[in-house]
């Protein structure tokens, strides 16, 4: 894990010292595995992987149980992105179904003045349903569709990413630049939060500048009480 991490860590950096608004995903080639890493060994994945097996019965230590899990989420993620960097490796290998679909969006850069952007356990923030499959959901599925509920990534609208208090990527589905507020990607980030929001320790609520946390949370909380045990 360490081998990618730093390699997302150094491809941050290089993001944020430069002036791009667009990038080219195949120059940032380690971000959409980190976010592929962060999704497959997030504690709410964890936890609803577990309660499934838990509910079949399954035997074995929690220590057994947890390296099951790890074997087919957070350590598949790896293997492919060692095999990602092998020319020889065949394309089974290297294939990773949330890069991929992060691979064929658009990525915006959000850069702000001061830092005001707070992060999640939903480190690639799944929002709403892309327009072409739009048609199929009801009202009430799209509003879940706000807080990455009942849409397959594929169907997303978009993706937010905050890297750091002043600086997120925007994924989505268009052809041109398309800008979001500090604002929208707190809320987005909010959302899809299952287990913890957090901000540095000396910012203060409520701050406009940040958004409706509260109300944004309180909503998270609701939503939270009423999906899949730890999904």
């Amino acid at each position: 894990m360490s081998s990618l991490e730093g390699a997302a860590a150094a491809e941050i950096a290089a993001l944020a010292a430069s002036k791009e608004l667009t990038i080219n995903v195949e120059d940032y080639p380690s971000l959409p595995w980190l976010a592929s890493l962060q999704h497959n060994r997030s504690r709410a994945l964890m936890g609803y992987l577990k309660s499934r097996l838990e509910a079949e019965s399954t035997v074995g230590s929690d220590l057994e149980i947890q390296t099951a899990i790890l074997d087919v989420t957070a350590r598949g993620v790896l293997g492919a992105w060692e095999s990602s960097k092998d020319e020889y490796a065949s394309p089974q290998d290297r294939w990773d179904p949330m890069v991929a679909v992060l691979s064929n969006m658009r990525w915006d850069v959000l850069r702000y003045r001061k830092p005001r952007l707070v992060v999640s356990d939903g480190f690639a923030a799944q929002y709403g349903i892309a327009p072409q499959y739009s048609d199929a959901y009801s009202r009430t599925l799209k509003n879940w569709s706000k807080h990455g509920v009942g849409v397959p990534q594929y169907q997303a609208e978009s993706f937010t990413i905050p890297l750091t208090p002043n600086l997120a990527l925007h994924l989505h589905h268009g052809s041109e630049r398309k800008y979001l507020a500090a604002q929208s990607v707190n809320q987005r980030t909010v959302y899809a939060a299952r287990s913890f929001v957090a901000m540095p320790s000396d910012w203060a609520l409520p701050n406009d500048a940040l958004g409706d946390l509260d109300t944004w949370m309180d909503t998270q909380r609701l939503v939270r009480s009423v999906i899949a045990k730890n999904a």
